[in-house]
């Protein structure tokens, strides 16, 4: 059976004012985005999903760029939890800091994969957990600083500028300005623990939103439960293994066309050469399952009346019909049109 493998991601909304900031601070937002193996297309459609290590090391490189070693905080500080998409737009609207940071919690599952995202009342104590689980996404600092600071920017928001959090843990050790970060949460940091978590009161909890929008917030909570349920069957239905999340990959770049052994790669969070070692590992090469998602398409298209074999060649890259004609006999033992006239309104490939 081949190897399993699920590539965690993230929605490109999470990079909200990242590239805006990186050039406030005097860096190269290209080099930047390239050290994260993506490109400004990837970044273009907020809804489109990133792997979760390139938005990491997207974050990390920013702070390079920048020189500024606080550079998540920085950004935590003006970025507001709205600009991550649903999760946050419930939290801004919620009637109160239990039920906001309640709902960003559940439903950080929207926005981004292998994430543990808790809010928690225990011994009369608050508190607010942000860790990344997926190990290939590392070193983490600089995400794990922005969204901790953006939680404690919210509160302070809506508790008045003279609030202040308990303490905050962190999960990466203490960096070189750590006495910028204590200024910023305005409260004790400690380093190198289990979690990136902030701590509170109970009564902080309980504050209310001043701007809040209760029937805004219903509506957006039923949005996302029908969200939650329609993406649970998605899910249901996504390849689990290597070869087919590669096919999965190549259709999606096929689709925004530009299929490359450097596309798939990256839609896959893996460098080329680490891609290519995988496929020899499971005994393939990446033109053979081009090959093999062609010739699953080809009959996919067949059941559409209005497409020429023409029209086909063209939509699967060959460069001229009769290349077509030729690898669909290889694959079927048919002409396409043999095939079409033989199959009828069933067409589905043989096994």
């Amino acid at each position: 059976m081949a190897a399993r493998l699920s590539i965690p991601t993230i929605q490109a909304a999470a990079t909200a004012g990242i590239l805006e900031h990186i050039e406030r601070g005097g860096g190269d937002v290209h080099w930047v985005v390239a050290q994260a193996r993506l490109t400004f297309d990837d970044l273009a459609r907020p809804e489109q999903r990133l792997p979760l290590s390139s938005f990491v090391r997207l974050i990390e490189a920013a702070s390079s760029a920048t020189n500024d070693d606080c550079f998540g905080a920085h950004l935590g500080e003006i970025c507001s939890l709205r600009e991550l998409g649903l999760p946050g737009y419930l939290a801004t609207f919620a009637p109160d800091v239990q039920s906001a940071l309640s709902s960003f919690a559940r439903y950080y599952y929207l926005l981004g994969d292998a994430t543990d995202v808790r809010f928690e009342t225990q011994h009369g104590v608050a508190s607010f957990t942000y860790s990344v689980l997926d190990p290939a996404s590392w070193p983490r600092r600089q995400d794990a600083e922005q969204v901790i600071t953006m939680i404690v920017m919210l509160i302070r928001e809506w508790a008045g500028a003279g609030w202040l959090p308990s303490r905050v843990c962190f999960e990466h050790a203490r960096p070189a300005q750590a006495a910028e970060l204590e200024r910023i949460l305005g409260c004790p940091v400690r380093f190198d623990c289990q979690s990136n978590t902030v701590f509170f009161t109970l009564a902080d909890s309980e504050r209310t939103n001043p701007a809040a929008d209760p029937k805004l917030f219903r509506l957006l909570s039923w949005f996302a439960e029908t969200v939650i349920e329609s993406t649970a069957a998605a899910d249901a239905q996504r390849p689990t293994s290597f070869k087919e999340q590669v096919l999965f990959s190549i259709d999606t770049c096929a689709n925004l066309g530009n299929v490359s052994i450097h596309s798939v790669s990256r839609a896959l969070g893996l460098e080329a050469r680490t891609f290519q070692r995988r496929l020899r590992s499971e005994q393939t090469s990446f033109s053979e399952l081009q090959e093999e998602y062609r010739s699953r398409q080809a009959v996919k298209l067949l059941e559409r009346a209005d497409l020429t074999e023409k029209d086909l060649a063209n939509r699967l890259g060959y460069a001229n019909l009769n290349s077509f004609i030729r690898a669909f006999r290889r694959w079927y033992g048919l002409t396409p049109g043999q095939f079409r006239e033989r199959h009828g309104g069933s067409l589905r490939a043989p096994s």
